[in-house]
């Protein structure tokens, strides 16, 4: 029992020493990707930081969370966010404070739920069921996220070939490279692929140049060969090559590598499945020998 408290009064010191060095650290700044669409596409933010009764409690939160040293954490939240489109415009640091207060919410939660099955709890399983309860609400709110964005580049990553053959058949028939993604945005604008690319035109449109609004789109967007392809339709520009002609090259290759990993997952499903079959294999003849087995052992195979 001495232990326990020795331990419990070592982890409110430890709590409580973290929250007033982090309090007292300067902030870290990250740096926000969504800015642009914030202050220059006129996208209005849509975030609970926005609701007046709410901000008391968030503030403080949100500060807090600033002075935090995980920048590499923080980066990556920042890249699930531009990889889901950021909808809402939240910057990795109020997404942060989201989990948090959703881990708070964990955590009353399955304290109350422990509290109303087992009638009581003692000091130590209390804060135990906190504890538990406030990480499976903080990673629940980070994976739901990280599930979000890795399922829309999945569907970029689907479109894309499609996409590059729009923009290059466009191209064919003698529209520029703005006007062809201008027209691809306009056919389906809620593909995410189709807003990736508007984003890419109203860059464009506030004056910035096609290198710098393809650079963007690849740093927004983590998907297998579309570095590689914004990296051919740069050195196309560079070397004057026709940029039509680079784009189907681009589509080619990619359904290509998307062949030849269908037909090597294809190979290893052959390999994997080899040992459940022979598990299951053993399980039949078992089932259908045992009782011959059994009875021979028995000495009653020949009565």
């Amino acid at each position: 029992m001495l232990v326990l408290v020795i331990a419990m009064n070592a982890l409110v010191f430890a709590a409580a020493f973290l929250l007033v060095a982090t309090m007292f650290r300067a902030p870290v700044e990250t740096k926000d990707a969504s800015a642009f669409r914030v202050d220059v596409d006129n996208v209005d933010r849509n975030t609970v930081f926005e609701m007046v009764p709410l901000r008391p409690l968030l503030v403080p939160l949100y500060h807090l969370v600033r002075r935090l040293n995980a920048p590499r954490f923080k980066a990556h939240v920042e890249r699930l966010l531009l990889a889901l489109g950021n909808p809402n415009q939240y910057t990795p640091d109020e997404y942060l404070v989201m989990c948090m207060v959703w881990g708070v919410v964990g955590a009353i939660a399955l304290w109350l739920g422990a509290l109303t099955v087992l009638g009581g709890l003692s000091l130590l399983a209390a804060v135990l069921y906190l504890l538990l309860g406030f990480f499976v609400g903080f990673f629940g709110a980070y994976l739901w996220l990280r599930e979000r964005a890795l399922s829309r580049l999945r569907l970029i990553a689907k479109r894309l070939p499609y996409t590059l053959d729009l923009v290059a058949m466009a191209m064919d028939a003698g529209a520029t490279f703005y006007e062809a993604a201008h027209s691809v945005v306009q056919d389906e604008p809620e593909d995410p692929l189709n807003e990736e690319l508007s984003v890419v035109v109203r860059e464009i449109d506030f004056g910035r140049s096609r290198q710098d609004a393809l650079t963007h789109l690849g740093e927004r967007i983590s998907v297998e060969g579309l570095d590689g392809i914004l990296s051919a339709v740069l050195q196309a520009e560079q070397l004057g090559t026709p940029l039509a002609d680079v784009l189907k090259l681009q589509a080619n290759l990619l359904r290509m590598r998307r062949s030849m990993r269908a037909e090597r997952r294809a190979g290893e499903a052959a390999v994997k499945m080899l040992i459940p079959s022979m598990l299951i294999l053993m399980a039949v003849v078992i089932v259908i020998f045992a009782p011959l087995i059994v009875r021979f052992i028995e000495g009653t195979y020949l009565e």
